[in-house]
């Protein structure tokens, strides 16, 4: 029972002064009042010493899940947006190049401290840039870097004093902590990706938000910065993410947008509304656009979820999880659930569940008894699991993507078939355009012509060109990425493709 209480005083106790929890060293007359200050509100009862939330209760811990899910999706989305302005920070801007940084530098400093943190089981310490990235002005030299600091640490196991800190590098940027920290605010985003203060060793770790924006933006190449800039271009390059997040949709976009949005309305409620297109027409982000579109940009009404071949109806719906102590197993309510209950308790409110890739799992095995009631909104049923009542909110519009050419797209039943609502998304000339915008007109001309004459068979789309530099990149992912697409499973180009194959004009 004081484990109980405990949650519930997390909950309920959140103010300026918030009530003593009721840990090893409270008295049980403290927990007395406590327990009877919420029966007396009719937020709990307490039952053969089991402590459970009343209905009145359940809707107070809901709505302050819903406000700390907001919150979490408002800080998720400046810290994306912020990363992706730092991405782009130079070491020498054009214009402004500090003293004592090569003009020919080609450094990206904010991505190099990442690097680091990534190589270096995402810890930094202040003395790893102050004296091993911090002495660093070019993008080759990061790797060396981060290795110093590796060997650093394993030969002296982590311990950064007076009599170690010469081998981790001789020379010091400052002796003062304060002249490093900007630029792990910096790549902090203002403590929204690791802690903007450091622990008492002296490190910062990257948080789990912090990582997964990390390793997404490593994985692109920057937008190049257009030759011959001046530093307001510059400024104006740095700002270009924040541009395009307060842009309307693109144009090329809209009919698309716009078409899902009317198709959400007119079946959401009893379909799913599904993206069909090859890989890299953008269905994502287009379910993207269009779930922001419906909620309002409200992330908390917005959920995501990637099936594939082992995902199950425990993955999906509800299922039992081990406890963290090891004591055994507990329930737990999965994506659809929780979306679902969020729905049911907001009904004059859109909710979007966005479910990638519906057709790599056994669609029959994951759904189960929910592929009915999916279609008959409102219908009572019993969760297989639980076997608790409920039913599937009518305000609740669930988006799906799938590869139409994919085997398992092609065995779909006409039980599944007549529950979904198809949209094709296929590649575009025009999308690709728009991709291609900021490379220089020859290379940008002969990929628009290629792409324009092999449409029509291309098992991929436009997408697979996005975050490509310059045609050095664009030539690095044919070989990498593009080119295997082409090949059937012993290697070979296959004979549909060869002419598309032979013609890409930037091998």
């Amino acid at each position: 029972m004081r484990s109980n209480l405990q949650i519930a005083i997390d909950l309920f106790g959140r103010s300026q002064t918030p009530g003593q929890k009721p840990s090893a060293d409270v008295s049980e007359q403290r927990l007395r009042t406590w327990k009877k200050a919420f029966e007396d509100m009719g937020i709990l009862t307490v039952r053969e010493d089991k402590v459970q939330a009343t209905r009145f209760g359940k809707a107070i811990m809901d709505g302050w899940t819903r406000v700390d899910d907001a919150l979490q999706g408002a800080n998720s989305r400046i810290a994306l947006l912020g990363a992706e302005v730092a991405n782009r920070i130079r070491l020498a801007p054009p214009g402004k190049i500090p003293e004592g940084v090569p003009e020919d530098s080609d450094l990206l400093p904010i991505r190099a401290i990442w690097r680091a943190f990534r190589n270096l089981n995402d810890r930094l310490h202040w003395q790893d840039v102050n004296r091993a990235l911090g002495q660093v002005h070019y993008e080759s030299s990061v790797p060396a870097a981060i290795a110093q600091i590796q060997a650093f640490r394993k030969k002296y196991d982590g311990v950064y004093d007076a009599t170690t800190l010469h081998e981790l590098g001789p020379a010091a940027l400052s002796d003062d902590p304060r002249l490093i920290t900007p630029w792990l605010n910096r790549a902090s985003v203002g403590g929204l990706l690791f802690s903007s203060e450091a622990d008492t060793d002296g490190f910062r770790t990257l948080n789990d938000t912090g990582r997964t924006i990390v390793d997404d933006l490593l994985a692109q190449v920057p937008p190049g910065l257009p030759n011959g800039a001046d530093y307001q271009t510059y400024l104006d390059y740095l700002m270009e993410p924040v541009q395009i997040a307060e842009s309307p949709i693109a144009p090329e976009d809209k009919p698309l947008v716009d078409s899902i949005a009317q198709a959400a309305s007119e079946f959401g409620g009893f379909k799913f509304i599904v993206l069909s297109g090859l890989p890299g027409t953008g269905k994502t982000r287009l379910a993207r656009l269009v779930a922001e579109r419906l909620t309002g940009g409200d992330d908390s009404r917005i959920a995501e979820v990637q099936f594939h071949e082992s995902f199950s109806y425990e993955d999906f719906a509800e299922g039992f999880v081990p406890r963290k102590d090891g004591s055994g197993f507990e329930h737990r309510p999965k994506v659809l659930r929780i979306i679902n209950e969020r729905a049911m308790a907001d009904p004059m409110q859109v909710y979007v569940l966005i479910v990638e890739e519906f057709t790599r799992a056994n669609s029959h095995s994951v759904l189960g008894e929910l592929l009915t009631y999916i279609e008959h909104r409102g219908r009572p049923f019993q969760w297989s699991v639980s076997q608790e009542q409920s039913f599937i909110a009518p305000n609740l519009v669930v988006i799906a993507s799938m590869n139409p050419r994919d085997k398992s797209a092609l065995q779909l039943d006409a039980a599944v078939k007549r529950r979904m609502h198809i949209i094709p998304v296929g590649p575009s000339v025009e999308a690709l355009s728009s991709v291609l915008g900021h490379l220089d007109e020859p290379t940008r001309e002969k990929l628009l012509e290629w792409f324009s004459t092999y449409v029509g068979i291309l098992p991929f789309g436009h997408g697979l060109f996005a975050n490509l530099a310059d045609g050095s990149a664009i030539t690095k992912a044919w070989h990498g990425t593009i080119a295997p697409l082409l090949q059937d499973p012993t290697g070979a180009i296959s004979p549909a493709y060869q002419q598309a194959h032979d013609d890409f004009p930037l091998k």
